[in-house]
Order: C-alpha cells, then structure tokens, then sequence
C-alpha cells in the first residue's frame, strides 16, 4: 500500500511538472535523436520548417527558451527525455531540439553545461552545429528584430517600410562578441561528432535548401523527402535600403576587418 500511495504521489507531482512524460508507458521513446546547437537569427527556423517536412520527424522548439520551459530546469537531462516523447505524441520516431548556448550557460545557469552536450551525445543524439559566418549581417538581424519587433516573415509578408538606426558600438560589441562565442562553440563540439550548417552557404538562398535538408536527412539515417518553407529573411542584401545611417556606418567600418561585411 505504501509504495502504490508513493508512486501516486509522484505521477501527481510529476503531472504538475516538466517530467510528466517520463511516467507516460503508452508514449514510447523515439528511435533515434538530434539537436540543433545555435543561436538567435541563425535561421534555425528556417531549419526547423524543412526537417518538420519528413514524415518521421518531429523537430521541437527551444525547449530551453523560458518561453516554453517556464522556468528554470534543475534536471535537464530527465527534462530532455520527457520532451523525447513528444515526438511519439505526433506519430514520429525521430526527435530533435533546439538549444541555445546561451540559454544552458546564463539563463538556466548550468556550470556543467559541457558534461550535459557530452552525456547527450553519449546518448544517441546526432549534433547539428548551425551557425553563421557574416557576424555583421547576424547582430543587424538581432537589431532590426528588436527595433522593427519583425522576427520572422513569410513569402508575401511585406518588409519592414520603416529603416533603423544602427548603434555602431553596439554593432562592433555584437560582432566581437559573436566570434568570442563561435570559438566557445567550437570547443564545445571538438571531441562531439557533429555537422555543420552555414546559415550563408546552405540556407538563405531558398536553392539551397533541398540539398541541406537531404544531407541533415542522410546524417540521420534518413531517406529524403521533399522539402519548403514559407519563411523568407528579413535583412535584404542591398543594406542601404534598411539601415537610416548607412554611410555613418559604412565610414566607422571602412578601416576595420569587417568591412568584408558589407560589401
């Protein structure tokens, strides 16, 4: 009698919690697994969108964003495979997730976030590194996102009419603060097999994303299937048109190393 009240207890508090899945027999756990390690604006929904186009696949959300985790989880790898079974809810058997390095090291404030990634992949979960090499266009993305309140259009959505203004501190400060954090990235992932995708070479032309998919497809064991997304960028290539101060701009940059970037 006292253990059944005691599991009781616990599928009650479990129910009430992140891990309620856990306990679920009838969900089973997927057969095989992946993350998707970035950060914002790297077009991970781009990304998300087309794997989501396989029929056995389901690619999840940030699970580690506040915005669905609720609050800070003190078990995450219990966490990790309670969500797992989300894709067993929608018919799948393959599941996968975002993460954010930022959301494991500050937000939930893991000081073994590293052991995490390795347990993980310890685990079965096949790594995909998304990120992106223009470290310009990426922090003007995160500033027309916050200034415009725009983060994501679809074909036949109108651009923002309304130009921004570019902070260039706080333009350097993004860019010299992405290629800190791409290093961090990459040290992460050095003894993790992984693939990378580039946001400039695999997914902002819309010609790209065939061929991207049905590799992220083969690294799974996957046959491919076709693929598309309604999601277009929001940063044009021609700057001039979306940024108020272009010339300030282009004159704090034109003597640095990052004027690469905007031609």
């Amino acid at each position: 009698m006292g253990l059944s009240i005691n599991l009781s207890e616990l599928k009650k508090s479990l129910k009430k919690s992140k891990y309620i899945d856990l306990v679920n027999p009838r969900l089973d756990y997927p057969k095989s697994k992946f993350l998707i390690y970035t950060r914002g604006r790297t077009g991970s929904t781009v990304l998300t969108d087309l794997l989501n186009c396989h029929p056995d696949v389901f690619c999840d959300v940030e699970i580690f964003n506040f915005l669905y985790s609720g609050s800070k989880i003190k078990f995450p790898e219990m966490y990790i495979k309670s969500c797992s079974k989300r894709a067993a809810k929608h018919g799948k058997s393959v599941y996968g997730f975002k993460v954010k390095i930022a959301q494991l090291r500050y937000e939930h404030e893991y000081d073994n976030y590293e052991e995490i990634l390795r347990k993980l992949f310890n685990d079965g979960y096949k790594f995909i590194y998304l990120k992106r090499d223009n470290y310009f266009r990426h922090k003007l993305s995160n500033i027309i996102s916050a200034q415009t309140r725009i983060f994501h259009l679809k074909n036949g959505d109108e651009n923002s009419p309304v130009k921004v203004k570019v902070d260039c501190d706080q333009l350097m400060e993004g860019i010299q603060y992405s290629e800190v954090v791409n290093k961090t990235e990459s040290e992460n992932l050095k003894d993790i097999d992984h693939i990378t995708i580039t946001y400039e070479d695999d997914l902002i032309e819309n010609s790209k994303h065939q061929e991207t998919a049905d590799k992220i497809f083969g690294y799974l064991g996957l046959e491919p299937v076709k693929v598309r997304t309604d999601l277009k960028r929001i940063v044009p290539e021609d700057l001039e048109k979306i940024i108020s101060n272009y010339n300030e701009v282009y004159d704090y940059f034109k003597d640095t190393e990052y004027i690469k970037f905007l031609k």
